[in-house]
């Protein structure tokens, strides 16, 4: 066989691996991308929900402390924020509904423990809800490194690359060193 026909086919078979390698590339960044995007979202949410459910329970438990101290209809009081209490409850199951059972149980237990009403102190509340603030808090910081570092295929694909760099570096120092 002619070997100046194999130059063309050695060189179409290297632009198709250079097209496959690079869709793949860009497969692997844009879907970690997106991953990305809604980890952030959903750290967010986390965010916000915490962020609600802590102002909604501790205005809840505040005024029903004043309540009982001037001697005021306590029931009345929790009919007329029906409303807030339901927001809390649904709250507490937004945030237990994103939660991985394994991974944040610790959380998940101390909104249980919130929202099952068996705390009967006022101090036993605040303390199950700084709780549940400093939990949340641990969650969030790792998450977000989760999401400034990259997804577990990005950041094989970023030292693959820098691998292959410095491999096509050493492969072309070689090269020009033993060939001239």
């Amino acid at each position: 066989m002619d070997q100046t026909l194999l130059i063309p086919l050695v060189g179409v078979l290297v632009a198709a691996v250079i097209a496959a390698v690079t869709s793949l590339v860009v497969s692997i960044l844009s879907k970690d991308q997106k991953t990305s995007e809604f980890r952030q979202s959903w750290i967010e949410a986390l965010r916000d929900d915490a962020a609600n459910l802590a102002g909604h329970w501790s205005t809840i438990i505040a005024t029903l402390e004043n309540k009982k101290a001037n001697n005021e209809d306590i029931k009345a009081f929790l009919a007329s924020r029906h409303d807030d209490i339901v927001d809390v409850e649904v709250r507490i199951a937004r945030m237990r509904l994103r939660l991985n059972p394994k991974e944040h149980a610790c959380l998940i237990n101390h909104l249980h423990n919130l929202s099952n009403g068996g705390l009967a102190s006022r101090k036993e509340m605040d303390e199950q809800l700084e709780l549940i603030v400093v939990e949340v808090q641990n969650i969030l910081r790792y998450e977000w490194k989760r999401v400034k570092h990259g997804e577990l295929s990005f950041r094989l694909l970023k030292w693959l690359s820098f691998v292959a760099i410095l491999g096509g570096i050493c492969a072309w120092y070689y090269l020009m060193v033993h060939t001239a």
